[in-house]
């Protein structure tokens, strides 16, 4: 996947606007932010290339905080227009948290899952290059419908891209660069699909934490501290990771440095040379990816109390099933992982395939590698 293919993409799906729905036009020089102040909901906002700073406004989920373009209304799209080599950057003005945020004002999590009034339909982002923000670039919360095509964060501090408690989404044909947190989030989400996508020399390349029904595939992962996480964590809206399918993904030489900011956060404890990993998820599908050279381990299923070093008696006051159950590994081509494992892991880990042997009716099909632990994984019927 490279730029001048986004690029194409991008400018061969923007071309123009719907006619039953409002359209205007923005160029260097002038706000975004007025434009969708001034749209309607169903409207498109075409952005002409050149790179753009915008004043900020209060975050809608954090008005303490400063995002550059805040959408509260449903069903806008925001249409960069890139010519050539020409993009629409949207650079951070200064102490400026998300990038491009689409919400409602004062969304909450909790609330929002199962009130459809709490919630923004349709918002969609496109042909935008989104760098340097103190947060997250790119910023989808309590939406439906949701679609981040075509589009490039780069340099923010903590997230690239970060749809969370949405549904019926897609991220597609993005490329996600330098994150001190994940490339491409999707957390406490339901049915969405992540595809096509490059994240590059993040701390986590991909994320699906505490989700259902999230197919990730057919992306790269290639130089981040860990390619591609699957991770039920505590104390969340959702409870459960489950249902989800990672395939057809290219997962390469994750060995980069781990340079989390948040100490809380639990990607900081992700051991250098991370290929995939799945931390007290259930039934997850983990087949036809390629994983290779990979310093820690290739693909690891685990307990999340044995992947975090937590005590028993802390282990013991979580809101989660620690174990992983019923996942299935199959056919992988997972070569060259584990020769140089973090100090974070066991060394007997250190494999193309390794379980740490907790849960149940978890299996292993059709791989190909060389190194496995334990030495039998458990088959699939």
């Amino acid at each position: 996947m490279q730029r001048s293919v986004l690029l194409f993409a991008a400018a061969s799906l923007l071309g123009s606007g719907t006619a039953s729905a409002g359209v205007s036009n923005v160029h260097p020089g002038q706000s975004i932010q007025a434009a969708v102040d001034a749209a309607q909901p169903g409207d498109t906002i075409f952005v002409a290339p050149g790179t753009y700073h915008e004043a900020g406004s209060p975050c809608p989920t954090d008005a303490t905080h400063t995002c550059a373009v805040v959408v509260t209304k449903p069903n806008i799209k925001l249409a960069g227009q890139p010519r050539g080599n020409q993009r629409v950057v949207l650079e951070n003005a200064g102490n400026q948290d998300q990038g491009i945020a689409f919400a409602p004002v004062g969304a909450d999590g909790t609330s929002c899952l199962n009130d459809p009034n709490a919630r923004l339909a349709g918002p969609s982002l496109r042909g935008f290059t989104v760098n340097g923000f103190g947060g997250e670039g790119i910023f989808m919360f309590c939406v439906d419908g949701f679609d981040i095509r075509f589009d490039e964060a780069n340099d923010n501090a903590e997230y690239g891209i970060f749809p969370s408690h949405a549904t019926n989404g897609t991220v597609a044909f993005n490329l996600v660069t330098g994150s001190n947190d994940t490339g491409v989030y999707v957390g406490n989400s339901r049915d969405v699909r992540v595809m096509n996508n490059l994240a590059r020399g993040n701390v986590s390349g991909y994320e699906i934490e505490n989700s259902t029904g999230v197919r990730l595939d057919h992306n790269a992962s290639v130089g981040n501290t860990g390619g591609i996480l699957s991770f039920t964590l505590p104390f969340l809206d959702l409870k459960q990771n489950s249902a989800n399918r990672i395939d057809h993904n290219w997962v390469q030489a994750n060995n980069k440095a781990n340079t989390c900011v948040e100490p809380t956060d639990e990607v900081c404890g992700v051991p250098v040379g991370t290929g995939i990993l799945a931390l007290a998820v259930d039934s997850n599908r983990i087949d036809h990816n390629v994983v290779l050279d990979n310093d820690s381990y290739g693909i690891a299923v685990a307990n999340f109390c044995l992947g975090t070093n937590l005590p028993p008696a802390m282990c013991a006051l979580l809101d989660i099933d620690p174990n992983p159950d019923d996942n299935q590994v199959d056919h992988n081509a997972v070569f060259g992982n584990g020769k140089n494992p973090s100090p974070l892991i066991q060394a007997v880990f250190a494999a193309d395939l390794a379980w740490d042997g907790t849960g149940t009716g978890n299996c292993w099909a059709q791989n190909a590698f060389k190194t496995e632990f334990p030495e039998q994984l458990p088959v699939c019927p």
